[in-house]
């Protein structure tokens, strides 16, 4: 249309004048009314239909001028009208409002009732003096089902990218498990209900090969009952979903029970009639497999008949390559506290031999000889006593060290002086020199730091015994409120502290321990002239 022929309403008070002014002619209008290319219906005030064209009669189902007349409500669904009635009342009284191009998501009902989509575009003109609403009216019906479509899909994707986030989550929190060094029965039971529930299962179970290999075992389950867990039997050489699954190395399936086998085994029989009847009909077999070994399987039941998409297998594979995994895991674990342990045992085992039994067997040769000493030369025999003496306190001492090793946790519970009392006494057994131990104040300091003091005068005793060849060394330690020393020097031959601080273990060892509690470890040292470790802890 012409923009001198119809004229639109805004807030301007002059409009109604000038829309007078630049009334069409009637038969002019009608002829652009039937030649526009979209549908177009035109009502007067009263809101009855005064034009219409050939596309919107063949839109809506009517013969050519069937509409005429009747009210614009005819072609808008009953539970539409009277917003209907609303916007053409109040368009008629304030027309400037709105402007040309006003779109209302409506819906339209055809002759035979059906009803469709639709959006108008609504406008003002006056036709021969007499203001009208002329309506330009679009099927909406193909752009609905287009944005069905693509919110249908983002709805999926939403879905999809949700799905995907739960699973990284889950495999996050498993290997946060793995890490954490769980139980193997906390991270099975684990796993299994996260696999239930991202793959909507209504139960599952893991299966292990028994310690005879005879069965796949249950270890751990979710929503079966005692009596299925107490009944079922998978043997390890047979045919079954599991063994099929082990075989293809991928998981195997039954979408009925009702109509699929579980096997052909003895008690293949026995395990169908039981899902079935607890109301299961379908199920997954998901072998579980790491480095090379089979473990047996994880399976997940279902209470419906279902047919398993690839993303599904895809999925309960990764989660049975976790449960493998976690298996694996475990075992090594298993098996490094057992070497741990033998390691351990053969640790205790030599020091047995360094110490306390050469120190044993020191004091069996004195006491052999001190009868017959003691008849020739009572001086030496009370220096052999003493001796004896010595190498008795020596190894008893060792023995109580030993045995603190042994449980570590006792460290904690003994006090500092008498820790460092049992150390002197069995080093001074087993280096066979005199060890001054001197202590002075109250040493009830935090745990950390007695154990420190006590670690770096375990290792400083030690390189005395072994090292020094001195003929008498000494402890101390001081004990304030705020502060600890504590210092261990011998008179042996002493050594270079450029030379060997460099790549001395033991000198590593300490000064680590040092800095674990924030205390400054000093080292004199020269050859000839023995060496003074010394360590000053501070609040």
């Amino acid at each position: 249309m012409q923009n001198d022929k119809i004229a639109i309403w805004e807030n301007d008070p002059d409009q109604k004048t000038r829309m007078h002014e630049t009334s069409i002619d009637e038969a002019l209008f009608r002829l652009m009314v039937e030649a526009a290319p979209i549908a177009i219906v035109t009502v007067n005030g009263s809101g009855d239909i005064v034009y219409t064209n050939e596309k919107l009669e063949d839109l809506f189902g009517y013969d050519h001028g069937e509409l005429i007349g009747h009210k614009l409500e005819v072609l808008v669904p009953e539970s539409s009208r009277e917003v209907h009635r609303h916007h053409h009342a109040r368009y008629m009284e304030q027309p400037f409002v709105r402007s040309m191009g006003t779109g209302l998501d409506l819906r339209g009902v055809r002759k035979d009732g059906f009803e469709f989509p639709i959006e108008a575009g609504l406008s003002f003109v006056c036709v021969d003096g007499e203001m009208m609403v002329m309506s330009s009216v679009t099927d909406m019906t193909r752009r609905k089902h287009i944005e069905e479509i693509l919110e249908q899909r983002v709805e999926e994707r939403t879905q999809e990218i949700e799905q995907r986030r739960r699973i990284a989550d889950s495999m996050r929190d498993i290997l946060a498990r793995l890490n954490a060094n769980y139980s193997l029965h906390d991270m099975l039971e684990y796993i299994v209900a996260q696999t239930g529930e991202l793959l909507s299962a209504a139960a599952g179970a893991v299966f292990l090969s028994d310690e005879n290999k005879v069965y796949y075992d249950v270890v751990v389950s979710r929503g079966l009952s005692a009596e299925y867990l107490a009944r079922i039997k998978i043997p390890l050489n047979g045919e079954s979903v599991l063994h099929q699954a082990i075989a293809q190395r991928y998981p195997a399936f039954v979408s009925d029970l009702r109509s699929g086998s579980l096997g052909n085994d003895q008690f293949a029989t026995e395990r169908r009639h039981y899902l079935l009847t607890n109301g299961y009909h379908a199920l997954i077999a998901v072998p579980l497999e790491a480095g090379g070994e089979s473990y047996g399987g994880l399976m997940l039941y279902y209470r419906e008949a279902k047919n398993f998409v690839p993303d599904e297998l895809d999925l309960a594979m990764t989660f049975g390559n976790q449960t493998a995994l976690a298996i694996q895991s475990a075992l090594l674990r298993t098996q490094i506290e057992k070497s741990a342990v033998t390691a351990e045992r053969n640790r205790i085992a030599r020091d047995l031999h360094d110490s306390v039994s050469q120190t044993l067997f020191s004091a069996s040769m004195i006491a052999d000889v001190l009868p017959r000493l003691w008849e020739r030369n009572r001086t030496e025999g009370v220096r052999r006593m003493d001796e004896l003496r010595q190498l008795t306190r020596g190894a008893l001492a060792e023995m109580r060290t030993l045995l603190l090793e042994l449980r570590p946790a006792t460290l904690v519970e003994v006090e500092l002086d008498e820790l460092l009392k049992q150390l002197t006494e069995a080093t001074a057994g087993r280096a066979r020199i005199p060890i001054a131990l001197e202590i002075e104040g109250d040493c009830d300091f935090p745990v950390d730091i007695r154990i420190a003091f006590y670690r770096i005068a375990q290792e400083a005793l030690n390189n005395v015994a072994k090292h020094a060849d001195a003929d008498q060394a000494s402890v101390q330690l001081l004990c304030e409120a705020d502060r600890a020393s504590l210092t261990i020097a011998d008179d042996g031959i002493g050594f270079s502290l450029e030379e060997t601080a460099g790549n001395h273990l033991g000198i590593v060892i300490m000064r680590e321990r040092a800095d674990s509690i924030g205390a400054d470890l000093k080292i004199s040292a020269q050859k000839g002239a023995g060496a003074t470790i010394s360590v000053i802890w501070q609040r």
